[in-house]
């Protein structure tokens, strides 16, 4: 990146908080940080009529999909809830008899008389952090052949990048529907010019913006911070493009969980995005982390003074020793590599043109969450914050603890929606 100081001399600017810089490849977007990331759309199965058993299946093979990735990782699941106005006219149907014909009037006359209908799509952005040179010299020598050796850094990132998500999408492929979003050119002006326009960017200008429109690229695609932000104004309740942001924050977890634990969202009748970012911990580090848990817990089991004098006594905190040994089986799951740790960060953002409206929504989904037996609130002082963290790529905001497994998340993360049927029927 260049440096744009003798550009301009006024202090950062919202561009300065997002770290997009170009489009490397197809599809792929390079971070300010030397991260790479890649984005698909993808649909689970129908939550309605799967079954407690194919929804566990689903839960599992997602778990044993993510427990691969370590440190440098990072997943987020967006899913948005989006209003649908558009039903096919008249004339762009082609039923063969009166029955079927006034069965589809009926159903227009309907759809088009009330307002609420509302369907989810769901994407979801993988970041990689590649490790640093000098870490990565010595395998390069071990591992590697002489022309891999002459390989300049930054491509070999890539090629790695590009091998592992393409792994990873093959193993999705096999439990829900997914589709890669890539770069797309268009001929103008008779052939003589290429218009380039990336589904990626145009996500990440949606999360920033809630504006869903193709954003062309330029012929040399850098600089895309500039090209994604819009006006921010910070403060309780932020402001994008004159627009009201609501966040709402999923900070307390139960007990337990269970495959699509918060599938209600996905009945609520209003526009939201639901963010669920996961941010990856390799085996030894969560066991390094999950152990210094374990050792302040260990501290609370007897009282200081006993501790002290080497004394017995009766005066044992039984929380304190339940959340050793809860600790204890999570170092064992981490040992065992069967489930991945990370930290979860959970947040729905919500565009609204005015304060007041924006509120009741906020609120409603509040109680929607704290029914489900969670922890929600509406963010204020931390809302341009929870809001950057959000953001596809952004993995340094907005970080919440505890840890938690791969086996859970794949229980939080909205897999499954309802089936809202095709536009048109496959048979004549």
């Amino acid at each position: 990146m260049v440096a744009l100081k003798s550009f301009r001399h006024s202090g950062p600017s919202f561009a300065d908080l997002v770290p997009y810089a170009g489009l490397v490849d197809n599809g792929v977007i390079l971070l300010k940080d030397g991260s790479l990331m890649a984005g698909w759309y993808f649909a689970g199965p129908d939550s309605e009529s799967s079954t407690d058993a194919e929804r566990n299946e689903v839960s599992r093979q997602i778990n044993a999909i993510l427990s691969r990735l370590g440190s440098g990782w990072m997943i987020q699941v967006e899913a948005i809830r989006v209003p649908t106005g558009d039903y096919p006219t008249e004339a762009e149907s082609h039923f063969p008899d009166a029955v079927t014909r006034a069965i589809d009037d009926e159903r227009r006359a309907h759809f088009q008389k009330e307002r609420g209908h509302f369907e989810s799509r769901h994407a979801l952005i993988l970041t990689w952090r590649p490790p640093e040179p000098r870490r990565s010299g010595l395998t390069r020598y071990i591992y590697s052949d002489a022309a891999s050796r002459s390989a300049k850094y930054a491509d070999k990132a890539i090629e790695s990048f590009l091998t592992s998500i393409r792994e990873v999408e093959q193993y999705l492929a096999n439990v829900v529907s997914i589709r890669r979003m890539m770069t797309r050119e268009t001929p103008e002006r008779g052939g003589y010019r290429v218009a380039r326009y990336d589904e990626l960017f145009q996500f990440i200008r949606f999360c920033v913006t809630g504006e869903n429109h193709p954003v062309r690229l330029p012929d040399i695609p850098m600089y895309l911070d500039w090209l994604a932000t819009a006006e921010l104004q910070h403060g309780l309740t932020p402001m994008v493009e004159n627009r009201f942001l609501g966040v709402v924050a999923i900070d307390g977890l139960p007990a337990e969980s269970w495959p699509g634990i918060l599938n209600t969202l996905d009945r609520m009748p209003l526009t939201y995005r639901w963010s669920s970012r996961f941010v990856f911990l390799d085996a030894e580090e969560a066991r390094a982390r999950l152990e210094r848990t374990r050792k302040k817990w260990q501290q609370k089991v007897r009282p200081f003074f006993d501790q002290l004098f080497q004394t017995q006594s009766r005066s044992v905190d039984q929380d304190a020793m339940m959340m050793v040994a809860e600790t204890e089986d999570a170092i064992g799951e981490a040992s065992s590599q069967l489930v991945a740790y990370g930290y979860y960060t959970p947040v729905i953002v919500i565009f609204e043109e005015g304060p007041t409206r924006l509120q009741e929504k906020c609120e409603a989904i509040r109680r929607l969450i704290q029914a489900e037996g969670f922890g929600a609130r509406i963010e204020t002082l931390n809302a341009t914050d929870a809001f950057l963290g959000s953001l596809p790529g952004v993995s340094y905001a907005n970080i919440r603890e505890p840890l938690i497994n791969t086996r859970n998340l794949a229980d939080l993360i909205p897999l499954n929606s309802v089936w809202s049927g095709s536009p048109t029927a496959p048979c004549p």
